[in-house]
């Protein structure tokens, strides 16, 4: 019966992209270099492809203008000021960036400190997976978040927007109608 060393047993049980099998060959060690690779190339799209899906944009004007040009307010009754409109933006928080960076600095830490290489290919992949969860996480619930805030309630005079935090900013703009 024929044994296989470890470095092989691992070369098997994992799927390779054709370079990394390739390289497999060579240098100790190359299989982690890829995956650290393939993890930072996968936290850098992740990063352009969250403020590119975080954008999103929502605006009421309770209100309007009566037959004589007058400003009336939401239930119609004329009043003497323009009512306020009042614009949302959904836009990409910080935060984000910081948990990717911190994803990928603490696997590579983790993988400095794997006993074997099969620990250190672990450690990377559940990384790509948590960079990957928390932006698709951070854009769905942001959206969701977003688009259930109910524009009625901008009617009255007193409101309250809250921002399903950290995952997006909410950024609340108020001007005054126009006649225009």
């Amino acid at each position: 019966m024929k044994t296989t060393p470890p470095t092989e047993e691992i070369a098997l049980s994992l799927p390779h992209t054709p370079s990394e099998t390739t390289a497999a060959a060579g240098l100790p060690g190359v299989l982690v270099i890829a995956r650290i690779r393939r993890l930072l190339i996968l936290a850098v799209i992740a990063a352009l492809v969250y403020p590119t899906l975080m954008v999103a944009s929502r605006a009421t004007c309770p209100g309007g203008i009566d037959g004589s040009g007058g400003f009336i307010d939401a239930s119609g009754q004329p009043v003497d000021e323009a009512p306020l409109c009042v614009q949302l933006t959904l836009g990409p928080t910080p935060l984000v960036y910081v948990g990717i960076a911190a994803i990928v600095l603490i696997a590579l830490g983790r993988v400095m400190k794997a006993s074997d290489e099969h620990g250190a290919l672990k450690v990377l992949n559940r990384a790509a997976i948590g960079v990957a969860a928390l932006v698709v996480l951070a854009i769905v619930v942001s959206h969701v978040w977003f688009f259930l805030i109910p524009m009625e309630g901008f009617t009255s005079g007193s409101w309250t927007v809250f921002s399903p935090f950290p995952f997006g900013n909410i950024d609340v703009t108020t001007t005054p109608m126009t006649t225009e």
